[in-house]
């Protein structure tokens, strides 16, 4: 596939969030011929930027980062130049008609291509057109800021027996939630909602551990520089490990990243009740037994020689709606399909790794014990039949 193809599938107006690998085809097309390829990239790029569809700007911008980032010091020369980053980005903080979020992508762009560029005095445009956009326009800094990031204090002897005592009463509910989630799961067409109970009330009420929250929900942008640090956007959900520190906490993305984060840039998820589980999944299968009817009935009427235009216009408005929903539920499902991409790779990387130790155990063993079977038996010497005189008595 060509570049110009690569590019066109990575920054796609119809995708509905970064596609990793798209991005990392069109890095390893860039890094297979950088000397031709990398001119060509930025060309492409520019024109990418200089588009008025809002979704594919955010797309070629974080492509830019990735090619920045993993394709060599050619790209980084070309990125740095002062007319790519005058017309395709600075200039672009002036549009009154972009969308104010293509305007804080812009910033967030400047600000992790300066971190990274920063200590090569040859890429110094970088800086210069980082420090330009601080000063003319600080609106958008101001905005992608989260809170100042927590010390990183170590847990007390206190915090480390309460989040234990808290672990192990969840443990034991754990069995029993599970099941009740997959009876609702199951049955939720034909049993009636369950009454929430005064128990279920006061959990949301109590205090938030690792024991009690799985996952987070990032509520600004962090970049971290820090090498143990998770880096994520908000909006990004965070399943979590560990506590480490008295306000941070280990957790990992689905793409597989791991990492620390401080607890003031998330909020808990907080499991659905079974009224919200129940809710969800009769309105997933509304829109896939009801709502797709009408889906088809439209374009069955659109196919037809001479619609009714009324008829038409009637379902075109009852369906455009739904775009919202199927978006909520292409995202959620497609959360679900990386964390559980990188649940099998690691399990796959855990297997192998296991059958490569016991491999290695076998054919030590095998080893030793060839070497004990191929070894001679120290030979007796043989009796000495002569008498203290010499004389044999044969």
């Amino acid at each position: 596939m060509t570049l110009d193809n690569l590019i066109n599938k990575a920054t796609d107006p119809t995708l509905t969030s970064d596609n990793w690998q798209y991005i990392l085809d069109v890095c390893d097309k860039i890094s297979s011929d950088p000397e031709l390829q990398t001119k060509s990239a930025i060309s492409i790029l520019k024109d990418k930027l200089s588009t008025r569809d809002a979704n594919v700007i955010l797309r070629s911008l974080s492509l830019l980062i990735a090619i920045a980032e993993n394709c060599g010091s050619r790209m980084k020369q070309e990125i740095a130049s002062k007319s790519f980053l005058q017309d395709s980005l600075i200039k672009k903080l002036d549009d009154k008609k972009l969308h104010i979020t293509v305007k804080y992508k812009i910033i967030e762009v400047l600000q992790q291509l300066y971190h990274s560029f920063q200590n090569d005095p040859s890429l110094k445009p970088m800086t210069d057109a980082y420090n330009k956009a601080k000063s003319e326009y600080p609106q958008y800094f101001k905005q992608i800021q989260g809170p100042s990031k927590p010390a990183k204090q170590e847990r007390t002897q206190q915090d480390k027996n309460k989040e234990d005592e808290e672990l192990q009463r969840v443990l034991k509910l754990s069995l029993q939630e599970y099941e009740r989630e997959q009876n609702i799961k199951k049955d939720h067409l034909n049993k009636p909602l369950p009454e929430t109970t005064e128990e279920e009330e006061e959990k949301e009420e109590e205090e938030q551990t690792v024991a009690t929250v799985s996952k987070v929900r990032a509520l600004y942008d962090l970049i971290s520089y820090e090498q143990d640090e998770l880096s994520f956007r908000k909006g990004d959900v965070i399943t979590v490990i560990e506590s480490v520190y008295r306000d941070w906490w280990r957790g990992s993305l689905p793409d597989g990243k791991i990492g620390i984060f401080p607890l003031n840039y998330v909020t808990p998820i907080i499991n659905k009740s079974p009224q919200e589980l129940t809710k969800e999944l009769n309105q997933e299968d509304h829109l896939l037994n009801v709502e797709q009817k009408k889906v088809d009935k439209l374009l069955h009427l659109l196919n037809q020689p001479n619609p009714n235009e009324d008829e038409i216009t009637h379902l075109y408005n009852e369906i455009i709606p739904l775009r919202i929903q199927l978006g909520y539920y292409i995202d959620k499902y497609n959360v679900r399909k990386e964390e559980l991409g990188v649940l099998n790779n690691q399990i796959t990387n855990e297997i192998k790794a296991y059958n490569e130790l016991l491999d290695k155990s076998i054919s030590n063993r095998t080893t030793k014990t060839t070497a004990v079977s191929t070894t001679p038996y120290p030979q007796q010497p043989f009796p000495n039949y002569s008498d203290a005189t010499g004389s044999n008595r044969f």
